[in-house]
């Protein structure tokens, strides 16, 4: 399902599905198929401003991963790795028999990614990771992001939905976004939402240092791209892509310029045209 070039998806109301075993999903456009995997604490909203323009090319599918957004809740003592299960067998689901499934994630969402990758096996036509995590924990990080309970207790109150709308802007400016022009009424409420239907803690997989070795347990196409002020980055851009490069030297790397952690949604434009190329490449290929 794809909108008029004139109409805004962050406003219209996208009807989804589940897969058996509660994975919801919506899907948009046609062609082989392109699975956007959105970061910890998040939902699919996290890609709503690329959807369409992927659309154009693929059979985009956005998932709420488990434990996410209308996604159904796991057992919260689920091991790693039957977590990582549950989103391979939900991508198998939906994607059907296509011979051919591209992958892309963003920060939690690109260790997933990459998980699903290896797990698809010959399948796997490529994979991107804008902010991937998955490089081990952010040792050195000068911010804590705040949270509801920290606010009240320094409040000594419940928090008022302003207050807490408040909160939600100033994590979005240390982590997500650098240009805080780009922090509108849309990014601030999505956060928020984000945040109360998340039941699943994204750091036991973020903050892991899994993503250079699934990158080199495939032999897909693989790019990595990050905003140059991404406060997630730790280690730093340079050290993340030297990691990736020892296991695989053919990666492909991008730095956006001016731009932070959530590139997808502070530099669409930018993003956009370097998935299209990139996926775009992989699929043209093999043809």
């Amino acid at each position: 399902m794809n909108l008029a070039p004139d109409l805004d998806r962050r406003f219209v109301e996208t009807p989804f599905r589940r897969t058996a075993n509660g994975v919801a999903f919506r899907e948009f456009g046609a062609g082989e198929p392109l699975v956007l995997m959105h970061g910890g604490a998040g939902s699919w909203r996290h890609w709503v401003r690329n959807v369409d323009a992927l659309a154009s090319a693929f059979r985009v599918i956005a998932i709420d991963q488990p434990s996410y957004g209308d996604s159904t809740a796991v057992a919260p003592d689920i091991s790693n790795d039957d977590y990582l299960a549950v989103v391979a067998e939900a991508v198998a689901e939906i994607c059907g028999d296509a011979p051919r499934i591209h992958l892309a994630g963003f920060s939690f969402g690109g260790l997933i990614a990459a998980a699903t990758a290896v797990a698809l096996g010959p399948r796997a036509a490529s994979l991107s990771m804008t902010g991937g995590a998955g490089y081990g924990p952010p040792k050195g990080r000068e911010f804590t992001l705040d949270s509801r309970r920290r606010l009240a207790k320094r409040l000594d109150r419940t928090p008022t939905e302003q207050e807490l709308r408040a909160m939600h802007a100033e994590n979005l400016a240390r982590l997500m976004l650098w240009d805080r022009a780009k922090i509108d009424d849309w990014a601030i409420g999505m956060q928020f939402r984000n945040i109360e239907r998340s039941r699943f803690d994204s750091r036991r997989l973020s903050w892991t240092g899994d993503t250079p070795r699934l990158i080199g347990a495939q032999t897909c196409p693989v790019k990595v791209i990050y905003g140059a002020h991404d406060a997630a980055a730790i280690p730093s851009i340079a050290e993340r892509f030297a990691m990736c490069r020892a296991i695989r030297p053919d990666i492909e790397t991008h730095v956006i310029p001016a731009c932070g952690h959530w590139a997808m949604y502070e530099a669409p434009e930018v993003v956009n045209a370097l998935l299209l190329e990139f996926h775009g490449r992989a699929r043209e290929a093999t043809r």
